[in-house]
């Protein structure tokens, strides 16, 4: 239906274009100019639209539940429901998004963990597309900030122009440690959310003007916090540094121990809850877990 709403657009447009300009003769011309542009666009935009079509006919191969079901305790503690729309975007993000190993053999199981760290964030939002997504590299160990391999500086760097890398050993170990408040996917997927213009501030993009300024004053407390009594926090003391880095810590920890940062940062809850449109320390009361 956008498709067609644009090339429609498009070809009124032309036409009142030229007819401002031109008058009668101008109307004609305008009118063709933008029926040419309106078939254009509705092709380009009915090609993406049948492009996202073609990747939902495929059934979600079983192979795959059972591996998110084993490694993912996010994926488990989720509502059927809700389990139904993650299978969903993991299959546009993989048919959608480009995924390239540095070094790496990237079979089908990588690709899915790195598909399933970005989709947790969006679930809650419908037809997300990660548009401010470029590609996702694979490195075969940690790096430092020259991008040399084996040296452990960093597990994972999120660009502004959109690239995001990822330590293959390191993205492993954030599934097999699900309550760690550690899982480096989802902490550089949660920077590209953070991208404006090139630019991280440590404001997640979208936030109304009450909900940023309540996540920023509970990310200066918290940060206070983090300095002065770190083992008293969920978070990890890395999100102290700055409120960039104080993002992607709390994204971590919102989604690895959400009873723990529910309890413990109860203002870093509640915006991270209204603004990601989960509340996954009601999905684990639900299924009778507790804070450890």
């Amino acid at each position: 239906r956008f498709a067609r709403i644009a090339g429609a657009t498009a070809v009124v447009g032309g036409l009142t274009l030229g007819a401002l300009i031109s008058g009668l003769p101008g109307a004609g011309a305008g009118l063709l100019v933008g029926a040419l542009l309106g078939v254009g666009l509705h092709r380009m935009l009915d090609r993406g639209t049948a492009h996202r079509r073609a990747a939902l006919a495929t059934p979600f191969p079983e192979r795959w539940r059972e591996v998110l079901l084993k490694a993912y305790d996010h994926f488990e503690r989720l509502p059927d429901d809700w389990r139904l729309r993650f299978e969903r975007d993991v299959r546009l993000f993989l048919a959608e998004k480009r995924i390239t190993g540095v070094g790496v053999d990237l079979d089908d199981d990588l690709r899915l963990l790195v598909a399933a760290s970005a989709v947790t964030l969006s679930l809650g939002w419908p037809d997300y597309e990660w548009e401010q997504l470029t590609e996702v590299l694979l490195y075969p160990d940690d790096f430092d900030r020259d991008y040399t391999v084996g040296e452990s500086e960093v597990s994972g760097l999120a660009h502004p122009w959109g690239t995001v890398i990822l330590s293959e050993p390191s993205l492993f170990q954030s599934f097999e440690h699900p309550d760690d408040a550690y899982h480096v996917g989802i902490h550089e997927f949660a920077h590209i959310l953070d991208v404006d213009h090139t630019h991280f501030d440590g404001v997640p993009i979208g936030l109304d003007g009450a909900l940023e300024r309540e996540w920023t004053e509970a990310a200066e407390k918290e940060m206070e916090r983090l300095r002065r009594h770190p083992r008293g926090s969920a978070f990890d003391s890395y999100g102290a540094h700055d409120p960039v880095e104080f993002l992607g810590v709390a994204v971590e920890a919102f989604f690895e121990v959400p009873q723990m940062v529910r309890r413990r940062h109860p203002e870093i809850y509640h915006v991270l809850s209204t603004y990601f449109g989960q509340d996954p320390a009601a999905w684990d009361d639900a299924r009778g877990l507790h804070e450890g």
